[in-house]
């Protein structure tokens, strides 16, 4: 007498039916978060500022017609606003995503405008090839997590740890778009320096 049949789940070892499952080592950066959560209001002023006077004029003109519409401004009195004005109406509208672009462009042009020195000291630490803190090179080698977080400890001896922290996760959100080993480099070490406070 035979006994009942198992099933092609009953045959497989236990340990392949289990899912595979693992601790998230970090955390998504948007640049509504980083703008919210690392740069505090002094920097967060001086990005959206930079960004009038010197962003990409589409992203300009994409973020003008969005307030002028949130508002009920005239698009023309915006547009002769002064840019500290024009800052302020948009850190009031940060946590919009229709906004995420002009937030990002923000970043951009404020690192590569105000930050280069910053910038040139942690590019040298990992030897990547830099012009005064923009990248030149192609191709090159992503740092390791750990040099990333070797590097913080020289660079806030010259630059502010919240600076350095706002650095890179605008790094791994914006060059971790086309190289994703940047995020996961740059943003584990931001969330543990977070997490243990902003100057450690």
């Amino acid at each position: 007498m035979r006994g009942r049949r198992q099933s092609p789940e009953e045959r497989m070892p236990l340990e392949c039916l289990r899912k595979p499952w693992r601790m998230p080592r970090m955390s998504e950066w948007t640049a509504r978060r980083i703008l919210k959560e690392i740069a505090d209001p002094e920097r967060r002023r001086e990005i959206l500022e930079v960004f009038w006077r010197e962003g990409e004029e589409q992203s300009r003109h994409l973020a003008l017609a969005h307030l002028a519409k949130a508002l009920r401004f005239r698009e023309q009195t915006l547009r002769q606003a002064p840019a500290a004005r024009k800052a302020e109406l948009l850190a009031s509208r940060i946590g919009v995503p229709e906004l995420d672009e002009a937030l990002e462009q923000a970043l951009m042009t404020y690192h590569t405008s105000k930050a280069r020195d910053l910038m040139a000291v942690l590019l040298d630490r990992w030897s990547v090839p830099h012009d005064h803190g923009l990248i030149e090179a192609e191709e090159y080698r992503v740092p390791a997590e750990e040099e990333i977080d070797a590097a913080v400890d020289v660079a806030k001896g010259e630059f502010p740890p919240r600076d350095i922290l706002l650095y890179l996760a605008t790094a791994g959100l914006l060059m971790g778009e086309g190289v994703p080993r940047w995020r996961e480099a740059a943003w584990p070490v931001v969330d543990r320096r977070l997490a243990a406070g902003i100057d450690s």
